[in-house]
């Protein structure tokens, strides 16, 4: 089965089936085994083989579901971190570049290993390993439970995350971390109780107290807002074309592609990356790749080692603009060394969703109807 036709049945089975129950059930983790009340789309929706904004559409328009209201929400907290970390990129600067952490090296080997002396948080570092996922609440509690009882750096736990998570986001995983550890929303971490965990694990863990430390974690770099995102649009202004393996969506391609001479697309290897990735995880993307790649006459993918030949005698080269994290660091670094104009396209939809992401979530929130109504309206000129 294809990955499209794969995230399409998720979709759909969810939709019908599950998306009643969502709010009442969605913070409830059965274990890796058992059915969740949860969609599962966010390794589909990271590389976006669905986007959030498929989703938005199919549910309005329709599914028309009367209980979706807390979904949808969902699916809008993905769209407004990624829009918070594009107008702030520096975010992503300050984690990569922070290479003097202070923390138990023994601890973090034994966390990392899963042979700590907590057993629930031994049983996550498994259960990533082994399925590359990890329900959301349980995400919560993982990156609790390393930063307020082991007391270990949260870069350190987003980094394992994006190491074995399939659907390792850089906006959505980072600042989720950086939620838990009160560095987004200044002053308000993240910690549970062991009613909570015995309640919402459906008593797979029990256990008496929650003991953490007393850790305030504190912004050592100031976050200027950038706007140079908005620069850009869905043109194309070149005869080639790059992409990355972050965003696969046929249906905005079907028509682009075709119209350059060629698409190269790129799967960095760990070697050109700052966040490595397991070999589970860069095989999911291989595979993605090489789907998609079908598809076209005119796509290619190529080594990252060999783009400087490639575009040797190409000063201009449009972008599939893959989003503030390694992929893009990649290709800023390869324009600065060989002095090429490269330009970005975004989609209509972020960039309009994005603006209102400068500050909190509820203020993005009131300006959700108006990234509606852009979103349908979008769908309906492209036939989507």
């Amino acid at each position: 089965m294809s990955f499209l036709l794969k995230a399409q049945n998720t979709w759909e089975n969810f939709a019908k089936y599950k998306i009643n129950d969502y709010a009442k059930l969605r913070n409830f983790d059965f274990g890796p085994n058992n059915e969740s009340s949860v969609s599962k789309l966010s390794p589909f929706i990271t590389h976006r083989i669905l986007s959030e904004y498929d989703l938005i559409n199919d549910i309005k328009s329709k599914y028309k579901s009367k209980n979706s209201t807390k979904f949808v929400e969902e699916i809008f907290w993905r769209v407004y971190w990624k829009g918070w970390m594009e107008n702030r990129p520096k975010v992503w600067e300050n984690f990569i570049s922070e290479k003097n952490l202070d923390f138990d090296y023994e601890l973090y080997k034994k966390a990392i290993n899963g042979n700590t002396e907590i057993d629930f948080f031994n049983s996550w570092v498994l259960e990533l390993k082994q399925h590359n996922y990890l329900h959301n609440h349980t995400r919560m509690w993982f990156a609790s439970t390393w930063i307020f009882n082991l007391g270990l750096p949260w870069q350190l736990g987003a980094k394992f995350f994006f190491k074995y998570l399939f659907d390792g986001d850089a906006a959505s995983n980072l600042l989720s971390w950086r939620w838990v550890g009160g560095l987004q929303t200044k002053g308000k971490q993240y910690l549970f109780s062991s009613s909570n965990l015995r309640k919402f694990s459906n008593n797979r863990f029990n256990v008496e107290k929650i003991i953490n430390k007393q850790i305030y974690l504190e912004e050592s770099n100031q976050i200027p807002l950038e706007d140079e995102i908005y620069n850009n649009n869905m043109e194309p202004k070149s005869d080639d074309l790059i992409m990355f393996e972050n965003d696969l969506h046929l249906s905005t391609f079907q028509n682009l592609l075709p119209s350059y001479k060629k698409v190269f697309i790129i799967l960095l290897k760990n070697d050109h990356r700052q966040v490595k990735l397991s070999e589970s995880v860069l095989k999911f993307k291989q595979d993605l790749v090489s789907e998609f790649e079908k598809q076209f006459d005119n796509v290619i993918q190529i080594d990252p080692s060999s783009l400087e030949i490639t575009f040797k005698n190409n000063n201009r080269i449009d972008l599939i603009y893959p989003g503030v994290g390694d992929n893009y660091d990649f290709i800023t670094e390869f324009k600065k060394l060989h002095n090429k104009r490269i330009f970005n396209l975004v989609r209509d939809e972020d960039l309009f969703a994005w603006k209102f992401a400068k500050k909190g979530f509820f203020k993005f929130k009131e300006n959700i109807p108006k990234i509606n109504q852009r979103v349908f309206e979008n769908y309906s000129k492209n036939n989507f």
